[in-house]
């Protein structure tokens, strides 16, 4: 091959890493790099002399090194690798990313409820360690003297997780209701070592609350508004 054309690679080359350089977006950043350094291996394998083997060891582990990030950046922007149900929970999940979902994800224990009487998931004003999702089935709550249902897409004790206090109602999850547990404790940690990710839970909550507030439920069925609701929404819009 010609010199000149050969020189022409690395010139292609440079020309990406300029481009990949004037770009925000991380992921065509970086795909834009590794075409780049693509280029600059052709050149120095094909350089008229020799090999340049030193040169080309070192733009392999960079590249080695770029494909471990985008693989995370990939990660962070797709539902790759979950699993059928952990994508179906992601849909409830509207205000987190997939990235920010996969941390979630990891902390969260699926379980079927498998006692005869139902497994119970908060009692009211007592202390709560653990956030709930209703995934698929109905749920039972009792509050005060009032009972009522829940249907599968709520969370429960969610005002416990936010406010940092005892429930607010008992809730008992019939034999073969799916749902989702979280350690409140880890996910407060998580929150806290990830601020992000912590808004987008609170701004999660804040929608199911909302929907659970002015949804048009019927008196079996629904969650209906009260004073312990009412200062969670206040809180949250502070």
């Amino acid at each position: 091959m010609a010199l000149w054309n050969v020189s022409l690679l690395i010139h292609i080359g440079a020309a990406l890493y300029i481009a990949a350089f004037l770009i925000r977006d991380e992921l065509l950043l970086r795909l834009l790099v590794l075409a780049g350094s693509a280029f600059y291996l052709l050149y120095y394998y094909l350089f008229p002399a020799e090999p340049l083997w030193d040169a080309i060891i070192t733009t392999l582990i960079l590249m080695a090194a770029n494909m471990f990030v985008l693989t995370h950046v990939v990660l962070e922007r797709t539902t790759l690798r979950l699993s059928d149900e952990e994508k179906a929970l992601f849909d409830a999940f509207e205000t987190l990313t997939p990235g920010q979902f996969r941390h979630i994800a990891k902390l969260a224990v699926w379980k079927t409820a498998s006692e005869e009487d139902g497994t119970v998931l908060t009692r009211e004003a007592e202390p709560s360690r653990s956030l709930f999702y209703i995934f698929s089935g109905v749920i039972s709550v009792e509050k005060g003297d009032r009972q009522f249902r829940l249907p599968e897409g709520n969370f429960v004790g969610e005002i416990a997780y936010v406010l940092g206090r005892d429930t607010t109602a008992t809730t008992v999850a019939p034999e073969g209701v799916r749902y989702v547990a979280w350690s409140s404790d880890a996910l407060r940690a998580l929150s806290k070592k990830k601020p992000n990710l912590g808004n987008a839970v609170t701004a999660l909550l804040t929608r199911d609350l909302a929907r659970k507030l002015t949804a048009s439920y019927r008196p079996d069925t629904a969650l209906p508004a009260n004073q312990e609701t009412s200062k969670l929404m206040a809180a949250m819009g502070q």
